[in-house]
């Protein structure tokens, strides 16, 4: 190995950013020694002239040194091999340019590369005495931001660009002056320029001007090797993505943008020195055919295309930079052959995917619906798509054919399109983000229950809405969740198994006897079967297997629609039971009947439909409890879809209402409730081991004998025969009977109860004892026998009033009305029509004797006379003690 050169006697430090030929021409000029003599000294090889050719040393030696050459710089100047390397162009590689292979030449193609060459700054050259900054080197120098002036491309005089090649060795070096060989078009070659250059004249720029924002932004992406500003901000890119997308914009700028539109964009100072000629520049006024797509040779033409490249770039997301990159692209619309979102393939190499989103946000407006969804131009980052086939055929496994109810609701639009139409087209849909998946696709993946023609109108029915952009994004954000996330249910598997044994007729009456539901005279069976097969299976309900057929006709979906209203907790949960005993049937032992898309990635969309979880659910059960046609009744009351009421029902069935003795569906109920209060190992342990009877049992469990003796039948529990369950238990006297029923006016279950004993058995002690019974009605039951002994611990006022088991609810309307200016609006609010309330004031002014109300007259609301504020403020104390 060579020995490294001898320390020189006089040392230099490099200025910050100084090229190296700079630095090593200062240190010979400090010196007063001639260049090749000092490179000599460092090792450098002996530069040789070969007819036109200079041989031994690169002719930008500044690009590139060797390691050898490296060490002996540095070791000769006390300087690091580090700091020394850095004064190389090779500082920027993979930065700011490329360098070949061996790394002795600049990539001229790629990040505007310069082979050799330098710009400068005339006024940096004077205040230091003619040192070279390493990055006027660069593609993306154009200005000096600390003298506020664009950078000078060649000299003055001889029209050439400094420093292409090596300054002469021969002379002490004056590094201000130009070095280049002049040359003029059939003139002599002489032994120089000489020309001073730092009086080279350049366009002068006020503070604050763009091109120095623009330089000063490159610089920092440059040295910070990243970029994390504008549409940069979500997802931050290395500085040689940005550089491309820069080169990318600025050759759009520079090749198609006309002069006029390019004057609206920049000001006029630098529009107008990038649209003349400089005449001191001759050599570099040669029209390119792709302007741009070589490093710009004059300093304007790069601030142009920087400035307006980042005045796209640095807007404040995607989405605003598309809009002005939008308005760009139309001025170049005509120079272009084609617009589309694969045209930014011919901008160039390396284009960072932020560019490529700003593309397709530029292109939004002009975009089909399905290219909305297909490249999630709502999303935050838009993107050319990147699932394969095999995704999307996994993502379909994960879709029912039938979208989520849940969903469905919020994307269907109140009017112009139904639910059950709309809710296949969205489960196809969500097939088309981030793929190259056809609408036709799309439907046969999804369940083939639509075609794609299908799938294309209501699409274009979506379009039209205001809430479509909000449509999209609530669909890219659900195809990213599915993709990213385990669903619990395979919607591909359930869509091919054999429902045809789903809840047999056997297994429908079982429920219907648990769950105190009246079967029905088959159809409402059918409607059970086909509503339970939509839920395991994802396909519509008139895809059932269905021997009667008839399942998708208007009259069956309505019957449909009305036993959702009628489902009641208890069947639903009967239902669930079978649809997980179905699935074991089928092997499927680890997925839920049903699932839904957490509904927590729509917030802050604006959809069409209303929102399920807003629904008052006590106020809606008592509705649908109420009308012949409860769910279109309850939709219209609250104000909602009555895809929304059906939703909720699903998810939270209306309680079973009150039960009464005068209907076979309340007969059921009790007989369900007596069946999970009493069961057969309880009511074994009663009867048989403990002996008791049935009106014992029913004394001790509030059920009727009859109930009772249906449950033991159902449970196969024999009864005894003979008088054992009928004996008399007890005696009865006939002055507590007389006191009881005469007196206190009791009723016989009631006295039945107390003693244990039946009620016959009680009736057969009145007849021995003379006692004379009250006739059957509702005269004789315990509330209108119980009114006399209650009105005695009312307000005398209030007696006369008492004269019927509904006289209390006349009292509590009354006071109600009594806060309301007319009967109208106090009946609306009570939920009553209002001549039943008027009927019960009236009732309650006749017994009472006195008016209580002054009626309504025009322009005076109705009030209550003085008796009826005395009323009512007697009655408000028996409705509060009540």
């Amino acid at each position: 190995m060579r020995e490294l050169a001898r320390t020189l006697p006089i040392r230099l430090p490099p200025l910050p950013g100084e090229a190296l030929d700079s630095w090593l021409e200062a240190t010979a000029r400090r010196m007063d020694t001639a260049l090749g003599d000092v490179l000599l000294h460092f090792g450098f090889p002996v530069r040789q002239r070969t007819g036109n050719q200079f041989r031994g040393i690169p002719a930008d030696w500044t690009i590139f040194l060797d390691e050898r050459l490296t060490a002996a710089v540095a070791h000769a100047t006390g300087t690091s091999p580090e700091a020394v390397a850095a004064m190389t162009l090779a500082h920027y590689e993979g930065r700011a340019l490329q360098l070949s292979a061996q790394g002795r030449t600049v990539t001229r193609h790629v990040l505007w590369g310069r082979g050799r060459g330098s710009r400068f700054c005339p006024d940096c050259l004077r205040s230091s005495e003619g040192r070279w900054q390493l990055s006027w080197r660069l593609g993306f120098s154009f200005a000096c931001t600390l003298h506020r002036r664009l950078l000078a491309d060649c000299c003055p005089h001889c029209g050439q660009v400094p420093r292409q090649r090596p300054r002469s060795g021969r002379s002490v070096p004056r590094p201000e002056l130009c070095g280049n060989t002049p040359a003029r078009p059939g003139g002599p070659i002489s032994a120089g320029c000489g020309t001073d250059l730092t009086c080279a004249s350049t366009l002068l720029l006020p503070a604050g001007h763009p091109v120095l924002a623009a330089q000063d932004r490159v610089t920092e992406i440059i040295e910070t090797q990243t970029a994390a500003f504008g549409s940069y901000r979500t997802a931050p890119q290395p500085a040689p993505a940005v550089l491309a997308d820069i080169r990318a914009l600025g050759i759009r700028v520079l090749s198609d943008l006309p002069a006029a539109a390019l004057r609206e964009q920049i000001p006029a100072d630098i529009a107008e020195a990038h649209l003349a000629a400089d005449p001191a520049a001759w050599h570099l006024e040669r029209v390119a055919d792709r302007p741009g797509f070589m490093a710009p040779p004059r300093a304007a033409d790069a601030a142009v295309a920087v400035t307006v490249a980042l005045g796209i770039l640095q807007q404040p997301g995607i989405h605003p930079a598309g809009e002005v990159l939008r308005g760009l692209l139309e001025e170049v619309r005509e120079e272009l052959a084609q617009i589309s979102v694969t045209s930014i393939d011919g901008w160039g190499r390396g284009i960072s995917p932020v560019l490529q989103s700003v593309h397709l946000a530029a292109l939004a407006p002009s975009l089909r619906p399905s290219e909305h969804l297909r490249y999630r131009t709502t999303a935050e980052m838009p993107r050319r798509p990147a699932r394969t086939a095999r995704d999307i055929e996994e993502r379909a496994r994960k879709i029912p054919a039938m979208f989520w109810p849940s969903w469905a609701v919020r994307l269907t639009p109140p009017e112009g399109i139904y639910a059950r139409s709309l809710a296949p087209v969205l489960a196809a849909l969500l097939l088309i983000p981030d793929s190259r998946t056809s609408l036709e696709q799309a439907a046969g993946l999804a369940g083939d229950v639509i075609d794609g023609i299908e799938v294309s109108r209501l699409l274009q029915a979506l379009d039209d809405l205001p809430h479509w952009p909000d449509i999209v994004t609530a669909l890219d954000r659900l195809s990213d969740y599915l993709d990213a996330s385990d669903v619990p249910i395979d919607y591909g598997r359930r869509r091919v198994l054999d429902y045809t044994g789903l809840l047999p007729h056997d297994r429908w009456l079982e429920i219907c006897r648990r769950t105190g539901t009246p079967p029905g005279a088959g159809r409402r069976e059918r409607i059970a079967r086909s509503q339970l097969f939509r839920r395991l299976s994802g396909l519509p309900a008139e895809s059932a297997p269905d021997d009667q057929g008839g399942l998708d006709s208007a009259e069956f979906r309505a019957m449909s629609l009305h036993l959702t209203a009628l489902q009641t907790p208890e069947l639903a949960h009967a239902l669930q039971q079978e649809a997980l005993n179905f699935l074991a049937s089928h092997r499927i032992h680890d997925e839920p009947v049903t699932w839904q898309p957490p509904t927590a990635l729509l917030a802050g969309l604006t959809l069409p439909g209303p929102d399920p979880a807003h629904i008052d659910l006590p106020r809606l059960h008592q509705l649908v409890r109420e009308r012949q046609h409860p769910v279109q009744h309850a939709a219209q009351v609250l104000g909602t879809t009555v895809e929304a009421i059906r939703h909720a029902l699903d998810e939270h069935p209306a309680p079973a209402p009150p039960l009464t003795k005068n209907t076979a569906r309340a007969a059921g109920r009790i007989r369900q409730q007596a069946r999970q209060a009493i069961t057969a190992e309880r009511f074994t342990q009663l009867y048989r081991d403990e002996h008791r009877s049935l009106q014992q049992i029913a004394t001790l469990t509030g059920f009727s004998r009859r109930v009772l003796t249906e449950l033991a039948k159902e449970y196969g529990i024999p009864l005894r025969d003979g008088p054992q369950d009928y004996k008399r238990c007890g005696t009865v006297e006939r002055d507590w009977l007389v006191e009881q029923y005469v007196h206190r006016r009791r009723t016989l279950p009631d006295l039945a109860r107390e003693t244990g004993m039946s009620t016959a058995n009680m009736a057969r002690w009145a007849h021995t004892h003379n006692v004379p019974l009250r006739p059957r009605g509702g005269g004789s039951h315990n509330t209108a026998l119980r009114v006399t002994e209650q009105a005695a611990h009312t307000p005398a006022i209030l007696r006369e009033a008492l004269t019927s088991s509904f006289a209390r609810q006349r009292l509590e309307r009354f006071v109600a009305a009594s806060r309301y200016a007319t009967m109208r609006e106090a009946a609306a609010v009570l939920g009553i029509n209002q001549p039943t309330l008027v009927t019960q004031i009236n009732r309650l002014e006749r017994d009472l004797g006195q008016a209580l109300f002054e009626r309504v007259e025009r322009g005076r609301a109705m009030e209550l006379t003085p008796f009826g504020e005395t009323v009512v403020a007697a009655a408000s104390t028996v409705i509060i003690d009540r």
